[in-house]
């Protein structure tokens, strides 16, 4: 079996070994992640187990329980590193138990192997498999987690321009669903290797995009935003500075929470007016930019005034500037120092209406005495 083992599944064992001492590294931090790639990682490294397993009992007749054995234990883990992938790439925490129902259901119907061979799989007089009326169940669960991943990624990226390598999860996918179609009528363990490097992908893209993304906002950050000023730069027809009114004052007075709390609802105001031809970014501190890609004046004042107002209707307020490409806004670095000083000038008078109301309230208390 060892034999077996080694020659059959050297390449996604080292995969195994080298993913694991990664993961092991990042142990004791608050990632929540990490759980649902030990579950994938576990969960293959059974799968390698259990085909090893089989193949050795296919010798003997006399092995046919522990064939029995491993093939359930096959048929249950597929699906269940499948699920991992799924959980991996689902979008908001808690993860939501209901996925796991058609895994607990695959496992149910597979271990029916145990007392009957007429409802998964069973072994003839030969000692040949004979695969029952629900024998396909782990393949369908399978795809269908499959199908959820690929689903949560085009959710998670699709409006996002700096994610084009999300592609390249798709093509996992594929590779996942054409290796477990191959082994579906063979003795081969492709889908092993498949779900494995899979993963690493998965972990690869998920890091690379959290290097580009402020932790706070989830806003893409200030080394994005000069990397994409300088990839962009001929598309760029306009820049937005936004800087938040107060913060100062909420965090001295109710706390840095509350502050955080204020510039995590700036980002989300953000975040719902961006797509593939508006990107949002936060400079750092209460500093945020829009980058607008080949779009006209009139879109550009609808989209401030709409960051604007839903600043507005929750309770805070921010002040902004933009400057259009054309004319002397000859490069970017124009736009951006042109953003700049209409934003403090909008944000000064602000401030001196600040005063002026404050003034006035002062005024009216006193007259009221």
């Amino acid at each position: 079996m060892t034999a077996v083992l080694l020659y059959k599944h050297f390449i996604p064992l080292f995969l195994i070994i080298g993913f694991s001492m990664k993961l092991w590294s990042k142990r004791g931090t608050t990632d929540d992640s990490l759980r649902y790639y030990w579950l994938t990682v576990i969960s293959t490294l059974i799968l390698i187990v259990a085909d090893s397993g089989e193949t050795w009992a296919q010798g003997s007749t006399a092995l046919r329980n522990w064939r029995v054995l491993f093939s359930v234990i096959g048929y249950v883990f597929r699906p269940t590193a499948a699920l991992g992938i799924a959980l991996i790439i689902y979008p908001r925490q808690p993860r939501p138990r209901f996925l796991w129902i058609p895994n607990v259901a695959n496992a149910l119907i597979y271990c029916t192997a145990f007392f009957t061979s007429s409802i998964a799989f069973g072994f003839g007089e030969e000692y040949n498999f004979i695969r029952g009326p629900l024998g396909y169940t782990a393949f369908v669960v399978s795809y269908f987690y499959i199908l959820v991943a690929v689903w949560m990624t085009w959710k998670r990226y699709h409006k996002k321009d700096h994610a084009g390598e999300r592609y390249v999860l798709y093509l996992c996918a594929a590779a996942c669903v054409i290796a477990s179609i191959l082994d579906m009528n063979s003795e081969g363990a492709h889908v092993n290797s498949a779900i494995i490097a899979s993963s690493i992908f998965l972990y690869i893209f998920l890091r690379s995009i959290d290097t580009d993304r402020d932790p706070m906002t989830m806003l893409m950050n200030r080394l994005c935003f000069f990397e994409d000023t300088a990839r962009l730069g001929a598309s760029i027809s306009a820049i937005a500075s936004i800087d938040m009114n107060g913060l100062k004052k909420i965090n001295d007075t109710i706390g840095h929470e509350a502050g955080d709390e204020a510039l995590r609802i700036i980002g989300r105001s953000l975040e719902e007016v961006s797509n593939k031809n508006i990107l949002a970014y936060r400079i750092g501190g209460d500093e945020f930019a829009l980058l607008f890609l080949r779009q006209d004046e009139e879109t550009v004042r609808q989209v401030i005034e709409q960051v604007r107002s839903s600043v507005v209707s929750k309770g805070y307020s921010v002040s902004t500037g933009y400057a259009m490409r054309g004319g002397k806004y000859a490069s970017v670095q124009d736009l951006i120092r042109w953003a700049d000083e209409n934003m403090y000038a909008d944000k000064a008078a602000y401030y001196k209406e600040q005063i002026h109301d404050r003034r006035k309230r002062d005024q009216e208390k006193e007259e009221a005495h």
